[in-house]
């Protein structure tokens, strides 16, 4: 056999198309949602925006942001929409302030950059003047991003300390936002909101009637009633308002504080805490809410033999047992208390007709409760409406079971 003969064959490049532009994007981040903040995320948007269109070589495709969320946290959503959009190669450079905008973890940093690379997307970062791609970027980015996390957490560290001595001086520091029922004067001090109150007062007088969590939330938002953030009512928030202190005008500092990591830890005895007594004027009245105390540590307490036993003919779900007006009680499937009809019909049925159905013999598996005619009153049901199967025999759920 002969020697081969190889001849390379050069591409021929057509000297009038212009050269194809850059795909290019801008991450953007900020930590808080306070205004100061979210001014600067508008301004480094701007700026990108500008940047970018600008640029004869770039073909702009978009900015990427979060708000309120810490640069330690893979789940942000802009972030995320942004790999994705990377993944699909539909990017080719991605332009960032810095690397503690970009990520605030030097592994998680690391990670997606080489992820990037890998793809052909690089990441310019314009305070410490790197771009990924280049041959030096990704030792210099090694030790960049280890100073930035060091920083961040002498910083947070100094955060706490700042917090602990304004806590000892007394100083409230709570967000309004997220705390129904509050402003804040112009020296910092707490004052009712009275259009909120009113929901705050109304949510005791219900709970303190005797209805559950669940069913509170269900009626809030069947009335409309606001919640002032972006979310229904859910059983959930109702009790955070009714477990929390500043109602009664007490405020009890640092009950979280947030750990090196930057996560956002529950306090159980890992710091000091700090009790203010009458700090500020109150919306709901110390025996009031002292009395929905009592009431949630009951329930909270109180089992029953049959919880967990009863199942939804529907859905599967276990159902929960509710009492209505302090006078009667019922067990209603779960997933129609927490999500409506929409996603379950719900079964339901009184304790006393289940009393009936049960009679002597106890109950010692899971059972599933059917029947109920929807067309009927609560007091025109009765024993006949209903039967138990058990639920290792049933064959007619139709999403499943827990």
């Amino acid at each position: 056999m002969g020697e081969r003969n190889i001849k390379e064959i050069t591409r021929k490049v057509n000297p009038f198309s212009p050269p194809a532009k850059l795909k290019v994007c801008a991450y953007v981040r900020v930590s808080t949602y306070h205004t100061g903040q979210l001014n600067s995320l508008q301004n480094q948007t701007q700026y990108y925006e500008r940047l970018i269109s600008s640029n004869p070589d770039y073909q702009y495709c978009g900015i990427f942001s979060d708000a309120g969320i810490s640069g330690a946290k893979e789940n942000r959503p802009g972030f995320l929409a942004m790999m994705e959009k990377a993944r699909s190669g539909e990017l080719d450079l991605i332009i960032t302030k810095s690397i503690s905008r970009f990520a605030r973890n030097t592994l998680m940093l690391l990670k997606y950059v080489r992820e990037l690379r890998d793809i052909g997307v690089g990441v310019i970062f314009e305070e410490e003047m790197v771009n990924s791609l280049k041959f030096e970027g990704e030792l210099l980015l090694t030790v960049l991003a280890a100073i930035a996390e060091e920083e961040r957490k002498s910083v947070c560290s100094n955060v706490q300390w700042g917090m602990q001595n304004k806590c000892k001086r007394g100083e409230v520091m709570v967000d309004t936002n997220r705390l129904l029922g509050f402003d804040k004067d112009a020296k910092g001090n707490l004052v009712i909101n009275v259009e909120q109150a009113k929901i705050v007062r109304q949510i005791y007088q219900l709970y303190l009637s005797g209805i559950s969590g669940c069913r509170i939330a269900q009626i809030l938002n069947e009335e409309n009633v606001p919640t002032y953030t972006s979310k229904p009512w859910k059983s959930h928030r109702i009790l955070r308002i009714i477990s929390n202190e500043k109602y009664a005008g007490d405020c009890l500092m640092q009950k979280s504080f947030v750990a090196e990591n930057g996560r956002q830890i529950i306090n159980r005895g890992q710091k000091d805490k700090y009790f203010m007594e009458n700090n500020h004027p109150p919306i709901i009245s110390r025996p009031d809410w002292e009395a929905a105390q009592v009431i949630r540590e009951s329930r909270r307490k109180k089992s029953y033999p049959l919880s967990s036993m009863l199942r939804c003919p529907y859905c599967g779900a276990s159902l929960t047992r509710v009492t209505l007006e302090r006078q009667w009680v019922k067990w209603v499937c779960a997933t129609y208390l927490h999500k409506g009809k929409k996603e379950c019909l719900g079964i339901r049925i009184t304790d006393e007709i289940l009393e009936e159905l049960i009679g002597d013999t106890p109950i010692t598996e899971p059972m599933v409760v059917e029947g109920g005619i929807y067309g009927k009153a609560r007091k025109e049901r009765s024993k006949k409406d209903y039967r138990l199967i058990p639920a290792a025999q049933y064959k007619g759920f139709m999403h499943g079971s827990e």
